[in-house]
């Protein structure tokens, strides 16, 4: 699950985390957790599923990630660097659930427990067009928070093109460090606090990987992240590992929630849309 939700941008709007903030490095709070569902149709079964879960990005002084921001090539949207390994992930914590509910949801919701080992997912729509979801978490060594409601990410996105794109017949695409890596999308009447997030993310067997993710507004109809940053995230695998990932495109919606105890939890709801696998070439 790292680096799903923060999908996050950082993550984690979403993922204080998707704000603008310009060019340079951000610090975050001493406590950060992100909380994240995700909807996406399985390309293999054609099924729609819906996944939940959660993140620590630091505690208590311990993990702490400073992703390196900057504006995508087109200049109509902000995006982010990092290297997941930064981020804290699931350290034990004694008790916590955190609860989906609203849109197509099942009534008692989509639980997420603290310490569980997999996502939590649900097979069929989590939500359609309009629906409302709302978020309520107790523990998890954080205080209590109020339950949240945020309209879900928009369902429906034509995405038109993806650069580099895939040769006739094959499934996956070849991504050099020279590449911009594009995306265009046709425009579309904002939706109010949902964003367009472009991810270029590594998958790495022995690593949790490093990405980059661009946000942009659903009437830009296009992204771009600059060869530049491709070349610093393919430098940052293993030179004597393969470069593998993917290249998704999500509409993305965000709460952030400051409280006491220097606590920051990033709330964060995301409709995927297309993905495309990609080798990256040094």
């Amino acid at each position: 699950m790292r680096g799903r939700f923060l999908l996050l941008g950082p993550v984690v709007c979403m993922l204080a985390a998707c704000g603008d903030y310009g060019d340079g490095d951000y610090g975050y709070s001493q406590n950060e957790i992100v909380f994240g569902i995700r909807q996406r149709v399985d390309v293999a079964s054609g099924k729609t599923e819906v996944t939940a879960g959660y993140e620590y990005l630091g505690l208590a002084h311990r993990g702490g990630w400073v992703p390196r921001v900057f504006r995508d090539g087109d200049g109509e949207g902000t995006c982010y660097f990092e290297r997941y390994d930064a981020r804290l992930g699931q350290p034990h914590v004694e008790s916590g659930v955190a609860t989906w509910t609203g849109g197509k949801l099942p009534a008692p919701g989509l639980q997420v427990l603290a310490n569980q080992p997999e996502p939590s997912k649900l097979e069929g729509e989590g939500w359609t067009a309009d629906d409302t979801l709302t978020f309520e978490v107790s523990g998890f060594a954080m205080p209590r928070l109020q339950a949240v409601s945020m309209r879900a990410p928009r369902i429906d996105l034509d995405v038109t093109a993806i650069a580099p794109a895939a040769a006739e017949g094959d499934t996956e695409t070849t991504v050099k460090p020279t590449d911009d890596v594009g995306v265009t999308w046709t425009p579309s009447a904002p939706a109010a606090g949902t964003r367009v997030m472009v991810t270029l993310e590594t998958e790495e067997e022995d690593g949790p990987g490093g990405g980059v993710r661009c946000f942009g507004a659903s009437s830009s109809g296009s992204a771009i992240i600059p060869a530049m940053w491709v070349a610093r995230l393919f430098s940052s695998v293993d030179p004597a590992k393969p470069i593998k990932g993917r290249i998704a495109v999500s509409s993305h919606r965000q709460i952030t929630y400051h409280t006491r105890g220097s606590w920051t939890a990033y709330i964060v709801a995301t409709t995927l849309h297309r993905e495309q696998a990609f080798t990256g070439v040094r």
